[in-house]
């Protein structure tokens, strides 16, 4: 039999995610949208619908975030966690970690980079209806060098052939998409984030190896030859994109040359700034802010205002940016995934349209799976977060949503939580 719902709602997105629909109705069939229509048109189709009237709300298409560590705990002390804590811990802080995002209104999720024995684990668990969670795309372990970043939940790989076999055993535990350090990060003492980890022969290697398996590739990268490197491997996505000189004593070595190429391949970027904002406003209110500078740039400690302008130069030569909050690093929460948004606006400058759109429509088309969800129309996934408020006009109210539906199955009705 099939199961048919209608959602009513003050203000629902239009297709395109530019623009609210006043007074309509998703109308939802077996998990599918069946249609969007004025309140007003549907009064014959009630009696055989389970009407749901949400008020004065924004109804919008599921956030979706490409950055997530589903285990780790968001908190200053992440990597002590990541350290200390066995499979089971970390597989029972992942499973609240999914649960709280979902249930904010984040319905699809790209994990990149959490322990195989967990990611595939709790994944596994949400599919097949046991517990409660986003649609997920899974690296499972990133590919790191020996001690390089993130090593201990990653798997470390040194070789050409040593990294082209930790593809290919990713991609056979499941993996939707490949994660590599291309550089070293701010999160692991023994990885210089100034320094490639990885020659552009080996990364080249990489991404060959995920075109054979069909899998996109994603690298994380914080130094200006990092970028350079992954720009001209032809990596699918570029993480943090951060543009420090190899020098510690100096800032930035941004080079424009590099982003019109990477303009021109149609790469994206995830700028991962909503974390941060989140960790500036904790500490601001006296908690413990985020870990001290990484040795590598302490000496030369480079300003936000200066990563924020190479990333609008970026912008403006035509790159891309999806939604990532890097969940789970300093305070990035994952139920806070609208943070994302909230920094596009008062970080870059954006209209209040298009952050929402990059967190649903633009993320979506960056995964790949623009034609299933990431908008509200006929034949799509019924993914749907109503928000209180008006986020179009005060962004800060798109935040945790108060009605979510995930796939059809209603989650969350009006701050009730029903799984």
């Amino acid at each position: 039999m099939t199961k048919k719902s209608i959602f009513k709602a003050a203000r629902v997105s239009n297709p395109d995610v530019s623009g609210w629909l006043k007074n309509h109705a998703v109308i939802v069939h077996d998990g599918i949208i069946k249609a969007v229509e004025p309140t007003e048109n549907i009064n014959a189709a009630e009696d055989s619908h389970e009407v749901y009237d949400l008020g004065n709300v924004s109804l919008l298409p599921g956030l979706v975030d490409a950055h997530c560590h589903m285990h780790c705990s968001a908190t200053w002390d992440a990597r002590a966690l990541a350290l200390g804590e066995n499979n089971q811990q970390l597989t029972i802080r992942a499973t609240n970690n999914m649960r709280k995002a979902v249930l904010a209104g984040t319905t699809t999720i790209r994990d990149i980079g959490s322990k195989n024995e967990v990611a595939f684990a709790v994944r596994q668990m949400i599919d097949s209806g046991h517990i409660p969670g986003p649609r997920l795309l899974l690296a499972g372990t990133p590919i790191t060098i020996t001690s390089g970043h993130c090593w201990f939940f990653g798997t470390e790989a040194d070789t050409e052939t040593e990294v082209r076999k930790a593809i290919r055993t990713q991609v056979k535990l499941g993996a939707n998409v490949i994660k590599m350090m291309a550089t070293g990060g701010m999160f692991t003492p023994t990885a210089n984030p100034r320094r490639p980890q990885y020659s552009l022969e080996v990364l080249k290697s990489a991404v060959d190896e995920a075109n054979r398996m069909n899998v996109p590739i994603v690298t994380h990268v914080l130094s200006a030859q990092g970028v350079k490197n992954v720009v001209e491997a032809g990596v699918d996505h570029v993480i943090h994109s951060r543009w420090y000189d190899i020098d510690p004593e100096k800032g930035l070595d941004y080079d424009q040359n590099t982003v019109k190429k990477m303009a021109d391949q149609g790469q994206w970027v995830d700028p991962t700034l909503g974390h941060a904002l989140l960790a500036q406003e904790a500490k601001a209110r006296g908690e413990k802010g985020p870990m001290d500078p990484h040795w590598a740039v302490s000496s030369k400690f480079v300003e936000e205002n200066e990563h924020i302008e190479t990333l609008l130069k970026m912008h403006d030569a035509g790159i891309r940016f999806t939604s990532g909050l890097d969940m789970g690093m300093a305070y990035g929460t994952h139920d806070r995934s609208a943070a994302n948004a909230w920094a596009y606006v008062e970080k870059f400058g954006w209209t209040e349209w298009k952050a929402i759109n990059t967190s649903t429509a633009g993320t979506a088309e960056a995964l790949g799976l623009n034609k299933e969800i990431g908008s509200l129309k006929a034949g799509m996934v019924a993914d749907l977060a109503a928000f209180d408020g008006d986020p179009a006009k005060n962004i800060r109210t798109l935040d945790r949503a108060s009605t979510v539906v995930r796939s059809g199955l209603l989650m969350k009705l009006n701050n009730t939580v029903l799984v």
